[in-house]
C-alpha cells in the first residue's frame, strides 16, 4: 500500500513539474487533515509490527 501511495505522489509531482501550461501550486493541507493522515499512517505502521494483535 505504501508503495502505491508513493508512486501516486511521485506521478503527480512529475506531472506538475512537466506541465507546459504552468500550473498553480497545490493547496497546503490544513493542520487537521495533516494530523488525521499522520494518525492513520502511524496506526497502519503499528498494525504491521510483529508481535502485535
Amino acid at each position: 500500500m505504501v508503495e502505491i501511495v508513493m508512486a501516486w505522489e511521485a506521478k503527480v509531482k512529475f506531472l506538475r513539474a512537466t506541465n507546459p501550461f504552468g500550473g498553480a501550486e497545490p493547496d497546503k493541507p490544513n493542520k487537521v487533515a495533516a494530523a488525521k493522515e499522520l494518525r492513520m499512517g502511524l496506526r497502519v505502521a503499528a498494525m504491521g509490527r510483529p508481535g502485535k494483535t
